[in-house]
């Protein structure tokens, strides 16, 4: 396997190319690279690695910057001193993030994540055709009859008072007949996600996944509802999961 490594810290460097070399001698390391400014050059001028270990902070500025500069076909495992990066990552290239100093099980649970993509990529593929079986556009109530409302029009669809209700960017407000599980099966779980019992939030909505009381997340959405959207600790992993897909 080809990876590269951006780090500013040399030890950090080196002691991430130990831990892969224990891990499997077959990885190899193609380049150390210091800077956002010297990892879009490198990037733009190599085939690409099969798997990359960014760090957060580096010299010149943060490495999601790489990704405001060049298209970044590869997986991408992040590495920090710090947590509070965490959904921003997983909005990019990100199979994983990993807290320093990096403890050796999480980095071979990271590689093991690189190596089932292609696996799940050609499931991904297959199942295609069954994914756009999905809903592109929902009716709505309005005044004494329906309206046609495209699915990616809503931020999230939550229960108030006993009805259905979804909520647009703009704050629009509908009204369903259904329950929120048939709605649920109606919608890409690739494009929503089931928070609670509750609510239904759109990907593009989730700004922030902030920590909570006994290991539970909020999540901060756009528009923001009248009540929190709690996620409970036995489903935190599973949104963690989602955001990196």
């Amino acid at each position: 396997m080809k990876v590269i490594i951006v780090e500013d810290e040399i030890s950090a460097a080196n002691n991430m190319i130990a831990l892969l070399q224990e891990i499997d001698s077959a990885i190899s390391v193609q380049a150390i690279i210091q800077s956002v400014e010297k990892a879009v050059e490198w990037i733009k001028n190599n085939p690409s690695p099969e798997l990359a270990f960014f760090d957060i902070q580096l010299t010149d500025s943060l490495s999601f910057d790489i990704f405001e500069n060049i298209a970044v076909n590869f997986p991408v495992v992040f590495t920090t001193a710090f947590d509070s990066y965490t959904l921003k990552a997983f909005k990019v290239n990100s199979i994983d993030y990993l807290l320093k100093p990096i403890n050796k099980d999480e980095l071979i649970s990271a590689i093991n994540k690189h190596k089932n993509l292609v696996v799940k990529v050609t499931i991904q593929n297959i199942n295609s055709d069954f994914r756009q079986a999905y809903k592109k556009t929902l009716l709505v109530k309005k005044y004494d009859g329906l309206i046609p409302v495209a699915v990616n029009d809503f931020a999230y669809f939550v229960i108030e008072n006993g009805v259905v209700k979804g909520f647009g960017f703009k704050k629009e407000r509908y009204a369903f007949d259904e329950t929120l599980d048939k709605l649920e099966k109606q919608l890409s779980p690739s494009d929503f996600f089931r928070a609670n019992r509750q609510f239904i939030v759109s990907r593009k909505a989730i700004e922030e996944a902030q920590n909570y009381h006994n290991r539970r997340f909020i999540l901060k959405i756009n528009p923001s509802p009248s009540e929190l959207v709690v996620i409970s600790k036995t489903k935190v992993s599973i949104l963690k999961d989602w955001l990196r897909q």
